[in-house]
């Protein structure tokens, strides 16, 4: 490795949070919200990086959760601070979307675990970034970029007579006159190497984490799960590998052409992660691209957005939904129970008329760009993103920061479907289209020059 492709500092840490059992799980519709047990660990994993001693570093820190309020991600971020001196704008915490991790918030009407467990196992993830300070030391930096194109498919679909339908419904291939979206088959993969032959990656794919559905009851990472796990056995012990979640609020793993395609459990878990793991391993070993050193630095953007109405006439549904008691809950695997939806329409009615105001954050890597979006973000955003971007490379996490729901694409919205239902969605049509454009000007601020040195970040 040349002088200039060892430019950087890097440091990886991982750290078992799992918490005990009985905690509610999130992600799923039901009766029993409580974890019986683990199947497999809930991991948080950091890479802190930098490119010169003098600069403050960034973290990256990915956790196995199904999203993470900004309330619980500024507590993280100062906990980092007092830590390890990272300021708090420098630090980017997204999670993987498992649907079987401990509820952080009370989504949709489902409970969420007590305050006091959850700032327990948040406060043993953070510990993820204080190991990857303690391991930072020189590193080369590559770029790989691949495709796997067998694993994800946009699950809105249109009939015939033109009514939108989710891939999960009971459908045959012959009902569909199309598919209402592209998907996002591009991995990327940040790989760092250390000069005695340690290092790790951050992988970056679109595709719900959502493989588990309800009747699964054990804690678990789902397909990034098998992810890490099958890329620590091609590359040996001391590899650590991070999983980020891309643009996929449209995007499953449910193949409606083929009935016969393993659709639930672990063994269809297991074969995602692990062909995802595959081709990323195949995409590092051949063709990936030394990344030479250059400027580390995050910025960040708080985004006015509008909340999506309430009318009178839902708020009076809700309300004849929530007085009857003569239909018991069903579990669902999909979907917007209709208790749960009353619910949320009855949350959203009282803060409608206030705006709300949330961060997009983009960091700058040498040639290469990440940018955190807060939301369950349509993959057309992303795809958008990444066309117009002047990086060479460019990563898209959702779910960074915070979780404020689906972030539909306008077209969508006419089209109907699950994801544009009031409480699924929670902002105004043209959110996701504000927070593309937020990230937009990021970019193109990070790289108006290569040789503007990096100013310090806000500490928040």
């Amino acid at each position: 490795m040349s002088q200039e492709q060892m430019g950087w500092q890097a440091g990886f840490g991982s750290v078992d949070f799992t918490p005990p059992p009985n905690l509610p799980m999130m992600g799923n519709f039901r009766a029993d919200y409580a974890a019986t047990g683990t199947h497999d660990p809930l991991t948080a994993r950091a890479l802190v990086l930098q490119s010169r001693m003098d600069q403050a570093p960034v973290a990256l820190l990915s956790l196995d959760l199904c999203m993470m309020p900004r309330s619980c991600v500024a507590l993280m971020r100062r906990w980092i601070r007092e830590r390890t001196g990272i300021p708090a704008g420098n630090v980017l915490i997204a999670a993987t979307h498992t649907h079987s991790g401990p509820a952080t918030l009370a989504l949709y009407g489902m409970p969420k675990a007590e305050d006091s467990d959850i700032e327990a196992f948040l406060e043993t993830a953070v510990g993820a970034v204080s190991s990857a300070v303690d391991r930072i030391r020189p590193a080369a930096l590559k770029l790989g970029r691949g495709t796997e194109d067998r694993v994800s498919f946009n699950r809105r679909l249109l009939d015939a007579s033109g009514q939108t339908h989710m891939n999960w419904e009971d459908l045959s291939e012959a009902e569909i006159a199309r598919v209402l979206g592209p998907v996002d088959t591009e991995i990327l993969a940040l790989q760092v190497e250390h000069e005695d032959g340690s290092g790790g990656v951050v992988v970056n794919f679109a595709l719900h984490p959502a493989v588990l559905d309800y009747a699964n009851r054990l804690y678990s990472a789902d397909y990034p799960g098998y992810l890490a796990e099958a890329l620590k056995t091609l590359n040996g012990p001391r590899f650590e590998p991070l999983f980020f979640n891309g643009c996929c609020g449209n995007v499953n793993h449910i193949d409606y052409t083929d009935p016969d395609a393993p659709r639930r459990g672990y063994q269809a878990t297991q074969r995602i992660g692990f062909m995802l793991a595959a081709a990323t391993h195949s995409t590092l070993k051949h063709g990936a691209t030394p990344l030479n050193a250059g400027p580390v630095r995050p910025l960040s953007e708080h985004v006015a957005l509008a909340r999506h109405p309430i009318t009178d006439a839902q708020i009076e549904w809700a309300r004849q939904v929530l007085e009857r008691d003569d239909s018991p809950f069903v579990d669902a695997a999909d979907g917007f129970p209709e208790e749960a939806r009353a619910e949320t329409w009855l949350e959203m009615h009282a803060a409608q008329h206030q705006a709300d105001s949330v961060e997009v954050m983009a960091i700058r890597i040498g040639d290469m760009a990440i940018v955190g979006l807060p939301g369950e973000v349509f993959c057309e955003f992303g795809l958008d993103i990444k066309a117009k971007s002047p990086a060479a490379h460019t990563m898209v996490f959702e779910l960074a920061n915070d979780a404020i729901g689906y972030l539909p694409t306008r077209e969508a919205f006419p089209q109907g479907g699950y994801e544009v239902v009031p409480g699924s969605t929670r902002y105004a049509p043209d959110a996701g289209e504000k927070l593309a454009q937020a990230a937009h000007r990021l970019l193109s601020d990070l790289f108006s020059t290569s040789t503007s040195p990096c100013p310090p970040s806000a500490d928040g």
